[in-house]
């Protein structure tokens, strides 16, 4: 994810790091561990993992700059599964 927000970049993607069902210490611990510097969220209720439909475990929206989901990938994916899911959002 930190590869592509750097090659997409200049289109604009942003990458949000949200957690929903494991505790604060355990994602900062994720976080550190991976070398993630950006500032990331934890949503207790569940509030944005429902309205986005990521109900359990981890995953990714690919979310567009109107604010419409274009997919979902509830958990595992491949570099180029990746990027073409990415092309499509910044419209390459």
């Amino acid at each position: 994810m930190r590869r592509a927000e750097q090659k997409y970049e200049k289109e604009g993607l942003k990458v949000l790091w949200i957690g929903h069902q494991d505790k604060i210490p355990k994602l900062k611990a994720f976080a550190e561990k991976n070398g993630i510097k950006a500032d990331f969220g934890f949503d207790k209720d569940d509030t944005m993992s429902r309205k986005y439909g990521m109900t359990y475990g981890g995953g990714i929206v690919f979310v567009d700059r109107t604010g419409m989901v274009r997919t979902r990938v509830p958990k595992g994916f491949t570099t180029a599964g990746l990027d073409e899911a990415l092309q499509k959002i910044v419209g390459k």
